[in-house]
């Protein structure tokens, strides 16, 4: 991740992000019942970030031997009042049906409340998983 001199560096955007997916319980989340990772409650996270920590997630899963998945990522994604999707990429060998039901929650609840909304604020809101 360090850059060599002519390399372009990784931006504050993509540093913090990997912090913060190292550090959950020290920056956004703790730990609930039964070991289950939560959001603190007075977190609310864009679609840009959302987006962002679980597109970054999955390349460290991926990529990083030494990174550790943890058990309820994909959790933090069920409520909509806090998380919003709009754009991921999630690899098949990595993610669970718990965790597709959890991410599914996010298009539940913006189909429900977008029955007055235009067709590309509707579009907007739905969740594209793509399966590599």
């Amino acid at each position: 991740m360090a850059a060599n001199a002519g390399d372009d560096p990784d931006s504050l955007m993509s540093l913090a992000t990997v912090f913060c997916l190292r550090n959950l319980r020290k920056t956004m989340c703790y730990q609930g019942s039964r070991s289950r990772l939560c959001l603190r409650s007075d977190i609310f996270l864009p679609s840009e970030i959302c987006d962002k920590l679980v597109n970054t997630y999955m390349e460290l899963v991926h990529t990083d031997s030494h990174f550790e998945p943890e058990e309820s990522f994909f959790q933090l994604f069920s409520d909509p009042r806090s998380t919003r999707l709009t754009r991921v990429q999630l690899r098949e060998e990595f993610v669970r049906d718990r965790d597709l039901e959890a991410i599914r929650k996010q298009v539940g609840s913006s189909a429900g409340s977008s029955a007055g909304s235009s067709p590309a604020e509707s579009a907007a809101l739905a969740v594209l998983a793509v399966y590599i």
